[in-house]
């Protein structure tokens, strides 16, 4: 009887020491997942060695009620303003907030040695700090740039245009518009971008001018680090200022919290049906793809969790009882002695 008990304990115990690995093993590709993406850690890098907290939000707007570069300007000033009502003020020599914005469109686009049609990105503020896309060759554009005719391929778009990837200074059309090359960048290698990414060769150039070749264009995603001093600020200013009609705010800086990972488990099936309009560009959808996995992961990690919590729970309860009874028992046993040597010791010093 003995042996036959002492077997299912070690096949209990093995059972857990295989679940804790499991847990381990789901941990190590949590941390590698929730590592993936550089565009929703953009409040890290604004802060840098900064003490203040930040967060970053990003609002998603409906195809067609997006904003207008004067919006986006108007906000600002509002964002200004609140700022000084609630006493924060810009370290020296630095900025409170960084911010871009973005639409997108479709244009003809040629160059020396081909041509394509292809999906261009207008962008403004510092899109490129949002989503620092590694450069094979020249330089980003940037909101401060003097001309708004230079543009930034990528490697899809530069060889089918040039056949080579060092074009930087040479000329391409859009839509019979010349704008020069600015630098040509990687696409992202990690599996979620790759996976949300479906448009083939693309560009981005000023969203300004990419608003003077499609009057129709809208911007239909604005991104903002901002200081966050108690929890939620930075979402709810932006929510109550920006306003999205139908579309979505979320904090990507958050994005990875058990908090919001236990909504993704919540909202499971719900996530998938969209009805407000709003077409999410491929870094948010690749944001939500991991999302999922690590929604996933942390369930997994309950679950493979769970039989070794219970007998890690089980074990200490009775170490807590056997040490309660042991001490039940000794406890009384001991003052019954103290006492009988008190007695002792006023007999014998009765005695003398």
């Amino acid at each position: 009887m003995k042996i036959h008990v002492d077997r299912r304990r070690w096949n209990l115990a093995i059972v857990n020491l295989v679940l804790v690995i499991l847990v381990l093993i789901c941990l190590g590709i949590f941390a590698a997942v929730a590592g993936t993406l550089d565009s929703i850690h953009a409040a890290d890098r604004f802060r840098g060695e900064s003490d203040m907290r930040f967060a970053q939000i990003a609002c998603f707007l409906p195809e067609d009620i997006g904003k207008t570069e004067s919006d986006i300007q108007m906000f600002r000033e509002t964002l200004s303003q609140k700022f000084v009502d609630a006493s924060i003020e810009a370290p020296e020599g630095g900025k409170l907030y960084i911010d871009a914005y973005s639409g997108s469109a479709r244009f003809s686009v040629t160059g020396d040695h081909g041509a394509a049609e292809v999906k261009a990105i207008g962008v403004g503020g510092n899109f490129f700090h949002f989503h620092p896309l590694r450069l094979r060759s020249g330089s980003y554009i940037a909101e401060d740039d003097f001309m708004l005719d230079r543009v930034v391929l990528d490697e899809t778009l530069a060889w089918q245009l040039f056949g080579g990837f060092d074009v930087a200074g040479l000329t391409i059309q859009i839509n019979g518009q010349p704008f020069q090359v600015a630098g040509v960048v990687r696409r992202e290698s990690d599996f979620a971008s790759k996976e949300a990414y479906l448009d083939g060769a693309s560009l981005f150039l000023s969203y300004s001018a990419m608003a003077a070749l499609d009057e129709n264009s809208k911007i239909t995603c604005y991104e903002i680090v901002l200081p966050d001093p108690i929890t939620g600020f930075g979402l709810s200013t932006v929510s109550e200022n920006f306003d999205t009609k139908l579309g979505d705010v979320v904090e990507n800086s958050r994005r990875y919290s058990l908090e919001n990972l236990f909504s993704v488990i919540g909202d499971f099936g719900k996530r998938s049906m969209r009805n407000n309009g709003v077409i999410y560009p491929y870094w948010e959808n690749a944001v939500r793809l991991t999302e999922d996995y690590l929604a996933l992961l942390l369930v997994l990690m309950l679950l493979f969790g769970l039989c070794p919590a219970v007998t890690l729970a089980v074990l200490a309860i009775r170490a807590v009882i056997k040490t309660w009874r042991t001490l039940k028992k000794q406890v009384p046993a001991r003052l019954d002695q103290a006492r009988e040597r008190h007695r002792e010791k006023i007999y014998q010093k009765g005695g003398k």
